[in-house]
């Protein structure tokens, strides 16, 4: 058997998780990235990756299995490898730092924390000290209704963490299971009902044919007056419709992790949007880090090759995808 892997085998992370797999394994024969993966893809029956193009994977005509030590999947080419038949699994390592992303954007808005911060920098001071009064109050969490739309890891996790507050946390899914996902009250499988009253709406959604542009216009009108969190993927949420919502305050503001443009190739600037939205004053802006903790970092290494094991030992693995569902 042979694997073949395009993750960093020299980041300390990935060399010690690769070091427990070969002891453990030492039949399979492990190829990197860096040395001759590429080169003998026709060779490898698994592959640990975060990405694989259409070009290498028609070169890989032995490939078996993909393990991403990531979630997201709407970056790969899903009908090529729903036609090989490979087997795809992914992982939800972050998704408990997602969720902590998420709640910190919330809390950051509602507590106007970015704007004070901003200017008691230049030394302007806000609040009772300097005879103000209520324009300078903050707003507080505590007992409002969420919507979370997507109740799988990061959703849980969020709802977990809302319910400190003492929230009544409404989820949305296509299909909803019984019993209700930990942390919810209840789940609808119609999004209107989900976003009616809601004063928090987070989208942990993938993008997929079905969420693509899920909300847009209609939809940010339904949700009127409420804080609006993006931790799954940009195009979920219509890009102008979103624009247009925080610009005329349809929505009281937004917390966003998951964009629309980014950065190509040894760029690191790059407006987010094709609208100016990073240039409202109600938006809290995350450059696509909610999952980037070291944690999360840690424990996708071990748990991707763990999986990895799994399969070669007993084939089968945790968290095979559903390559025509796309997640």
């Amino acid at each position: 058997m042979t694997v073949g892997s395009f993750m960093p085998p020299r980041s300390p992370l990935w060399a010690t998780a690769f070091d427990r797999f070969s002891r453990a394994h030492p039949g399979v024969r492990l190829l990197h990235a860096e040395g001759e993966a590429v080169a003998s893809l026709s060779e490898v029956d698994a592959l640990v990756a975060a990405r694989i193009d259409a070009e290498q994977l028609l070169k890989a005509t032995s490939l078996k299995a993909l393990f991403l030590p990531l979630t997201g999947l709407n970056h790969l080419p899903l009908e090529l490898l729903q036609k090989r038949d490979i087997e795809v699994y992914n992982l939800h390592a972050n998704a408990e730092s997602v969720a902590q992303n998420a709640l910190a954007m919330t809390l950051a808005f509602f507590g106007r924390l970015i704007e004070f911060h901003n200017d008691l920098r230049t030394t302007r001071w806000h609040g009772f000290w300097v005879g103000k009064g209520a324009e300078d109050e903050w707003s507080s969490i505590f007992g409002k209704r969420c919507a979370i739309l997507g109740t799988g890891a990061i959703g849980q996790a969020l709802a977990g963490l809302f319910k400190a507050f003492r929230f009544e946390v409404v989820g949305y899914r296509l299909h909803p299971t019984n019993p209700l996902p930990p942390g919810f009250d209840r789940v609808e499988a119609i999004l209107e009902r989900a976003l009616a009253g809601a004063d928090i709406v987070v989208s942990t959604l993938p993008l997929t044919a079905a969420t693509r542009g899920l909300l847009g216009r209609k939809e940010l009108e339904a949700m009127r007056g409420a804080f609006l969190v993006n931790v799954g993927r940009g195009e979920v949420i219509e890009e102008e419709a979103l624009y247009l919502a925080l610009r005329e305050g349809v929505i009281a503001g937004a917390g966003i992790d998951v964009w629309y443009t980014y950065p190509g190739p040894g760029e690191t600037m790059r407006a987010p949007s094709r609208f100016p939205i990073h240039e409202l004053a109600n938006v809290v802006l995350s450059p696509h880090v909610g999952g980037s903790t070291r944690e999360a970092s840690r424990d996708a290494a071990g748990l991707t090759l763990a999986n990895l094991a799994s399969w070669l030992e007993k084939g089968v693995a945790r968290n095979r995808v559903d390559l025509s569902e796309g997640f």
